[in-house]
């Protein structure tokens, strides 16, 4: 005897008010085109064929197709389904089981409906039936490749962000998208039981930042209540010495890869909108980007004395201090220069152009110091918030 097909889940189904919204609204626009086609069927002049309705219906179905992968992403990815990741985190679940909700990968009957879109196309609406699978397609892969973002999984997401743009260059097509295609599922697919296997996942530290200066911080202690609730602020300048400074010190290697995967995503984007060579934008970005990072850096502090006592003492140069102008000055001149080789480089425009941008962004991530070391170590004075943005409490006399 034959074995029985086993489906994944029943839960995998859509839900009966989506279905219905889909019949109605093709069910809509088939019954108009009827309507208005009756009396002139005659004159052969058949509205349904021509390429503003096969527009319309290949919209709808595209969007039935897009929103049963969005579906398939939020009711069974426990990320997204907050209720069934706290119910797995009470249960002796692992990574080699499956889902109890039900599979996140495409199953068997993904397979029936995206045929069924494909059949509606190609029988009924006379377009092309592979569209509604690829916009399946497409919108699963991208949700996949943001839910791996949202697990951690940095090395799939790396690699990912190297391959999604590739596809936008003009000499990518037939087999070379096909085996970059095959690429980006066999990284989703490490990346995605990679992500179950470190479950659960901590999203509270994705949250816990400091408030807007680390150097505003604020300290808070317990006073050994019975609770364990009560505890006071200390206001500034106390929260600005707070030895609890949290800040983020990215590794050479994060630098690195970070600003090559700028580089590339802006590569790519050149070559594939055709667009003209625009040195003074990326020199006005070099100097935007410069005054951001400085003021991120002087944000809440202070110098340690007036800039003409400089001169008064003879103490020109402060390296403890001035050495956040480092960085931005860097980034300042390898914009000119960068403006100048991209003016000069010809049809060779992307190139200069995107390992400029690479360049500037490597600058501004790994320069430094960092600002853990800037709070901790640098020469600084530290600077009272003011009194229309604080409370009594942070500017009480000590």
């Amino acid at each position: 005897m034959k074995p029985r097909l086993v489906l994944s889940s029943n839960a995998v189904w859509p839900p009966p008010f989506v279905v219905w919204s889909f019949i109605l609204s093709y069910g809509m626009v088939t019954a108009g085109l009827w309507f208005i086609e009756r009396p002139l069927h005659i004159n052969n002049a058949l509205v349904s064929d021509s390429p503003e309705v096969k527009n319309i219906r290949m919209v709808i179905l595209g969007m039935a197709a897009a929103l049963y992968a969005f579906f398939r992403l939020v009711r069974f990815h426990p990320v997204c389904n907050q209720a069934h990741a706290d119910w797995l985190k009470s249960t002796p679940w692992t990574a080699e089981r499956p889902l109890p909700m039900g599979p996140v990968h495409p199953v068997f009957q993904d397979v029936i409906l995206i045929a069924a879109l494909m059949a509606i196309a190609k029988f009924h609406a006379h377009a092309d039936p592979f569209s509604p699978a690829i916009v399946f397609f497409f919108i699963y892969l991208i949700g996949m490749t943001f839910l791996l973002a949202a697990t951690r999984q940095w090395l799939s997401c790396l690699l990912l962000g190297f391959l999604w743009p590739t596809l936008m260059l003009p000499e990518v097509n037939g087999w070379t998208v096909a085996f970059l295609l095959v690429c980006i599922v066999i990284v989703i697919w490490d990346g995605h039981r990679r992500s179950l296997r470190s479950f659960p996942w901590n999203f509270r530290s994705l949250f816990n930042r400091p408030a807007s200066s680390v150097f505003q911080t604020d300290i808070r202690l317990d006073f050994g209540s019975l609770n364990g609730a009560v505890q006071s602020s200390l206001g500034w300048p106390l929260m600005a010495l707070s030895p609890k400074l949290k800040s983020v010190t990215m590794s050479q290697s994060v630098c690195i890869s970070l600003a090559a995967l700028f580089g590339w995503w802006s590569y790519c984007l050149l070559r594939s909108t055709n667009a003209e060579p625009t040195p003074e934008l990326f020199m006005i970005f070099a100097f935007i980007a410069a005054f951001m990072r400085l003021g991120i850096y002087l944000n809440g502090t202070t110098a340690p004395f007036h800039f003409w006592a400089r001169f008064v003492w003879g103490r020109i140069l402060v390296p403890g201090y001035d050495q956040i102008f480092l960085t931005p000055v860097f980034v300042a001149i390898v914009g000119i220069l960068g403006a100048t080789l991209i003016k000069h480089s010809g049809s060779a425009f992307a190139l200069s152009e995107s390992g400029t941008f690479a360049f500037i962004w490597y600058l501004l991530l790994a320069g430094g110091p960092t600002l853990q070391a800037w709070a901790l170590t640098g020469q600084h004075g530290f600077r009272p918030p003011s009194r229309t943005s604080a409370n009594k409490q942070s500017l009480r006399p000590l």
